[in-house]
Formats: C-alpha cells, structure tokens, sequence
C-alpha cells in the first residue's frame, strides 16, 4: 500500500448550503442542469480544470438517522463541489477571472447561500481503492 500525498494535482473542496426557500430537488436540479452548463462553457475551465465533480446529500432522512444511529455527525450542507488542477494558482484564476465573475458568480445568487458555504483547499493521499472489474485499482 503506498500512502502518498498527490503531487499531480490538488482540489478545492467547496460545502454548498443552497439558498433558502429551495429544496433539496430544487436546489440539485439546478446546479446540475443549469449552474454546470454555466460553468463548463469558460475556456479557462477547460484549461485549468482537471476534474469537476458534484457531490449531493442523500433527500432520504433514513440515511441520516442510520447515520446518527452508528454515532456519525450529520451535516447540513446540500452538498461538496469538488475541483482539481495542477496547482491551486490555476484552479483560483478561474474564480478571479473575468469570464466567471460576469456569466457564473451572479448565477450562484439563483441558488447557493454564499456566506454560509465553506472552501477548502487540500492535498489527497489515497490509503486505499478498491478495484471495479475492468479497471486496475491504484493507491497511487
């Protein structure tokens, strides 16, 4: 098992809290169909990006009390906006750039409650990764 932390690229993690008086159905449903678009139509997206990932909480409170049962804290963000790059420079051009602060930050008023999201900027080390048939498995 190699225990190593990245060094080909880093991410940004981004806890979403969506905008009151959406649900949770309204809430994915938009960032997915219409935010994402917004978002994947930047060329420096294309550029600077590796990987754009959504992460969405589970809308069947069973989960969370399963969660709660097995002594876990729940949380109530909506969801993890994942974004890896080659360096936290270029993933933080995107956001300072001209393209996104015209056509994507004042999407973000549609659905997101901006002041009380969460970012976070981390490295991975993968400990472990199962194989799926087909694919070779790498702890790299």
């Amino acid at each position: 098992m190699a225990d190593t932390i990245r060094t080909d690229r880093v991410r940004l993690l981004m806890l979403i809290k969506k905008k009151e008086g959406l649900t949770r159905e309204e809430f994915s449903d938009y960032w997915r169909n219409v935010h994402a678009k917004l978002f994947m139509k930047l060329d420096i997206v294309k550029t600077n990006c590796l990987r754009y990932e959504q992460v969405k909480g589970h809308t069947d409170s069973k989960w969370a009390t399963v969660l709660t049962d097995s002594g876990l804290p729940t949380s109530d963000y909506d969801g993890v906006l994942m974004l890896d790059g080659e360096s936290f420079e270029k993933l933080f051009e995107i956001f300072r750039s001209e393209e996104f602060l015209r056509n994507v930050a004042p999407d973000e008023e549609n659905f997101v409650d901006r002041p009380n999201c969460g970012a976070y900027t981390v490295h991975s080390n993968s400990i472990f990764e199962h194989a799926v048939i087909g694919h070779v498995a790498s702890t790299k």
